[in-house]
């Protein structure tokens, strides 16, 4: 299988990478720190002509930058893949585009900023994708997911889901032949979603 992952060297990214290598798969990641910042429309374009025969495209870049963060480009990359995957492939069942998503989107609570913004951004992607109709293709599968043990939740307490195990439940979802699901929301139990 051919694919091609945005945020591959860090947390999930790092872990779907891996492990896709691993099983024997053709991956190639794109990541600020080989040089595609996906908050810039020459890097995406980029990205979009590398990934046109690929058979999976895996959107996972987190918001581009360093924290503070305040233009709003730098919350928009991983929708505007979104939207330019979904218009590439249009039409084509044999496709199959991977979206992470937050559970921060529906978290009223918090007012980080930071996490507003972030928030905000993951429920344009949601919306994208609950509009979506599968079955003409591409398949999008949109994880959301809860607490992950990765550095943007670095700042919170309790239990949180790990990103091993999680690209590996991903990738099983993926590999499946017939897809029924469009939207996941993975959630680790007895969390405490307070600031350290």
């Amino acid at each position: 299988m051919i694919v091609r992952i945005t945020g591959h060297t860090k947390g999930i990214g790092k872990c779907l990478h891996d492990d896709l290598i691993a099983e024997g798969h053709d991956v190639v990641g794109y990541s600020r720190s080989n040089g595609f910042d996906i908050s810039t429309p020459e890097s995406r374009q980029f990205i979009i002509e590398e990934s046109k025969q690929a058979d999976v495209f895996i959107n996972c870049a987190w918001p581009d930058g360093d924290l503070p963060m305040t233009e709003p480009e730098q919350f928009d990359g991983q929708t505007e893949m979104l939207k330019a995957m979904i218009q590439l492939w249009e039409g084509n069942k044999d496709k199959k585009i991977l979206n992470l998503s937050s559970k921060s989107c529906y978290n009223d609570s918090d007012t980080n900023d930071f996490m507003e913004k972030y928030g905000n951004a993951k429920k344009e992607q949601n919306k994208i994708v609950e509009n979506r109709i599968n079955v003409y293709g591409p398949h999008i599968l949109n994880v959301i997911l809860g607490c992950t043990d990765t550095q943007i939740r670095e700042y919170m307490q309790g239990n949180k889901i790990d990103p091993n195990e999680l690209s590996k439940w991903i990738i099983k979802m993926l590999l499946c032949e017939t897809m029924y699901f469009q939207s996941v929301t993975i959630d680790a139990t007895q969390l405490n979603y307070k600031p350290k």
